[in-house]
């Protein structure tokens, strides 16, 4: 019987694992090809920085990808559990709510896992837990999409537990929240690509309000500030963003390589 239920848990812990790996691999892939391969003349003339990422950072950044993965799969788990617990409210059928929740849910769920990881990414910052929590991520001074989960164990826990907290809190048809989680992998790798993929003209326009592949490149190189991951809302209504972005971003679409760790500059305010 005690066999049977740790086969079980095995299966379901193999199940997360391969699937959350799945969609590193598939996500990190991409866009490195497309800035290594695929888009390489284009890529090649937007990059953020003039250091070049080692095979020995990449190799580091996967080594810690791979624990942090196993934290997901483990807390996946959990989640399980607490489905068969009827606590989370996952459901498969869209006729079980109403049309407009069916549309509205993914931004939602986007909307506050954002908030969500600004608190919990500044909060990480502070001198008291950031050698306990964030250090390992920031070991990538010039990231690679291979340092999207590059998490220390108590990093990777509080990032996955936002899945159950909101599981139990909202209700969500299984394909959105499938989507929600392909959004967030592949925006985090973009995040940590090394190039701009925004168009010139992006920090200008209506779309200012998401970040850039620049706005959290600079974070890397100077660590206080920048802390958003899908907009830059709570930057600037905290007073965190770097006060050039747009001027880094503007240099960097131009092919100038900048390395804007060799100029630092104040946040509008700090913390």
């Amino acid at each position: 019987m005690v066999l049977a239920f740790l086969a079980d848990m095995a299966h379901h812990w193999l199940f997360h694992f391969k699937s959350d790996l799945f969609r590193y691999l598939l996500a990190a892939t991409v866009m490195s090809l497309s800035v290594s391969l695929l888009f390489r003349g284009w890529m090649s003339r937007r990059r953020l920085q003039k250091r070049r990422a080692r095979w020995a950072d990449i190799r580091r950044e996967f080594s810690y990808s791979m624990l942090t993965l196993g934290v997901f799969a483990t807390v996946g788990l959990v989640t399980s559990v607490l489905r068969d617990w009827g606590l989370v409210q996952l459901y498969w059928h869209w006729g079980d709510y109403p049309l407009w929740w069916n549309l509205a849910s993914l931004p939602a769920v986007i909307l506050i896992h954002d908030a969500y990881f600004y608190w919990c990414h500044r909060a990480m910052h502070h001198p008291r837990l950031f050698k306990h929590f964030h250090r390992v991520h920031h070991l990538s001074r010039t990231p690679t999409p291979w340092a999207a989960y590059s998490f220390s164990i108590g990093e990777g826990l509080l990032m996955a537990v936002f899945s159950p907290l909101i599981l139990m809190l909202l209700p969500l048809h299984v394909l959105i929240w499938l989507a929600f989680i392909f959004v967030m992998i592949f925006r985090n790798t973009m995040l940590h690509a090394g190039c701009e993929f925004h168009p010139r003209g992006w920090v200008d326009g209506p779309l200012d309000f998401m970040t850039t592949t620049t706005h959290h490149d600079l974070h890397h190189q100077r660590f206080q500030g920048n802390y958003g991951f899908y907009f830059t809302w709570w930057d600037r209504w905290m007073g965190t963003e770097f006060s050039n972005y747009k001027d880094v971003f503007h240099r960097a679409v131009d092919g100038e390589f900048s390395d804007a760790a060799t100029a630092p500059q104040k946040t509008t305010a700090t913390g």
